[in-house]
């Protein structure tokens, strides 16, 4: 099972563990504190409510007052002592709910780093019915609408790679099939310790040309299924894996479109890019050599040489640190305040975001030095299985769109969107280019951007479907 990212701090996680004593002990404290108060309260209202009742009944024999002045005086100091008493209560009680849900709180936001993370899986139901594909390291999965499908050409949403599960697609994915893109599927990245070393009593080197190979294999059975070729949809980092795709078959695609994928890393400096192209190609190498590890026997991918989707995680924590800080200051306050809606969005999120997926080696060097470095798509210098393409290989027939976000730090905008202007083979009628206000995970996560700018996307994808019978 994937490591939580947590587990790259044994002593940050044992100080944390150190914290939770006194904050789980001042929490049973309040807890018993306020059954006693609850229990004292009662004992002092049922004392004073007896010596009321005895004052009532010998007060009219000590002093020279009717019974009915007796009784009014009775009411005014009983109703009055039973008013301080209830508020005196209220207040104690409300102050030690309020403690102890304060540290109930602080003890779940500890907990979301301390304790193990739930699996990671779509939440959307299928079997294994659903699966269309298992290659050896995607998955193809048919999340089509129960419907009567009104287009004949599949939405296939392919998930990235980046140290994390793949279901940070989905709710692109759900989005657009129930905007009318019913004939879905997405697909699924493996873990390395889920990619076997040897496929066919052969070495299976996972680097772009076999992902592009198995994208191929997607993009032949989608179209078997129906007829048609289906809309290429390229979530984050598979974007120039699946333009290169499209470019060596260009009869596999309707459209294609990817949203904050880096596919022209030229088109705005950004920090990745400064960062690799200042340390050079080679270091990539050097990295691997220090942080990489091999899958052990117990995993399906045994002996397979991969980096450690930790360390992947860590790096995106640095480059959103501003924002993590202000997401975990807000999970606390949610958690401590008792607001179960706001706080259950965000642990999710994390719990999602710490369960890490590791990467295998040839993978993780071909992203660095082909994009990152070289920019090798759109400069014509990208080798597939032997053959060279660059992004001017673009086939004019397929329409294109792209979407990218003012605020991401791991895909500006530009590098998201500025590939769009070298393709000059397809018409202008038949391209879209968007750029939102949302960061890199606002692009896949926020409601905002799917409802103002992928339903304009899905608008662009169905009037470039076929509705024919086949």
């Amino acid at each position: 099972m994937p490591a939580s990212f947590m587990t790259l701090f044994p002593h940050a996680l044992n100080v944390i563990e150190g914290m939770k004593i006194p904050i789980q002990t001042s929490a049973d404290l309040s807890e018993t504190a306020t059954r006693f108060s609850s229990l004292g309260f009662d004992l002092i209202k049922n004392s004073h409510h007896f010596g009321c009742q005895l004052m009532k009944y010998l007060l009219p024999m000590t002093a020279h007052m009717n019974q009915e002045t007796c009784h009014q005086l009775f009411l005014i100091c009983q109703e009055g002592s039973d008013g301080l008493l209830s508020l005196a209560e209220r207040n104690l009680l409300e102050y030690l709910g309020r403690f102890h849900r304060e540290r109930l709180g602080e003890l779940e936001f500890l907990k979301l780093f301390t304790e193990s993370l739930p699996p990671q899986d779509w939440s959307v139901e299928y079997d294994d019915t659903k699966v269309i594909l298992d290659l050896p390291s995607v998955r193809l999965i048919d999340i089509s609408a129960d419907v009567k499908h009104e287009i004949q050409n599949y939405g296939v949403v392919f998930a990235p790679r980046a140290g994390h599960h793949s279901n940070i697609a989905e709710r692109v994915a759900l989005y657009m099939r129930d905007q009318g893109l019913t004939r879905m599927a997405i697909v699924e990245q493996k873990c390395a310790e889920d990619i076997p070393l040897c496929v066919d009593g052969k070495r299976h080197y996972e680097g772009f040309d076999g992902q592009v190979k198995q994208y191929g294999k997607v993009l032949e059975n989608l179209k078997g299924l129906t007829g048609y070729p289906p809309h290429l949809i390229a979530i984050c980092q598979p974007g120039p894996l699946l333009m290169s795709t499209l470019i060596l078959n260009p009869h596999l695609g309707k459209t294609f479109g990817s949203a904050g994928a880096p596919m022209h890393t030229d088109g705005e400096r950004g920090y990745l890019t400064d960062f690799a192209r200042m340390v050079g190609e080679d270091y990539i190498e050097r990295l691997t050599a220090l942080l990489g590890h091999t899958i052990s026997d117990e995993h399906t991918g045994a002996g397979r040489e991969s980096y450690d989707g930790r360390l992947q995680v860590l790096g995106f924590y640095f480059l959103g640190m501003d924002q993590h800080f202000r997401n975990f200051r807000n999970l606390l306050a949610d958690l401590r305040h008792g607001n179960e809606e706001g706080a259950g969005r965000q642990k999710a999120f994390y719990q999602w975001y710490n369960y890490v997926h590791h990467s295998p080696i040839g993978f993780i060097r071909d992203t660095y030095k082909k994009i990152f470095v070289k920019n090798e798509l759109v400069r014509g210098t990208f080798s597939i299985d032997g053959k060279t393409i660059g992004i001017k290989d673009y086939p004019g027939s397929v329409p294109i769109w792209a979407l990218g976000g003012k605020k991401d730090e791991i895909t500006p905008p530009l590098q998201a969107t500025g590939h769009m202007e070298l393709i000059d083979s397809v018409p202008s009628r038949d391209k879209l280019t968007l750029i939102c206000d949302g960061g890199h995970m606002g692009l896949f996560r926020s409601n905002k951007v799917l409802k103002g700018y992928y339903s304009r996307i899905v608008e662009f994808i169905l009037s470039h479907s076929d509705r024919g019978r086949r």
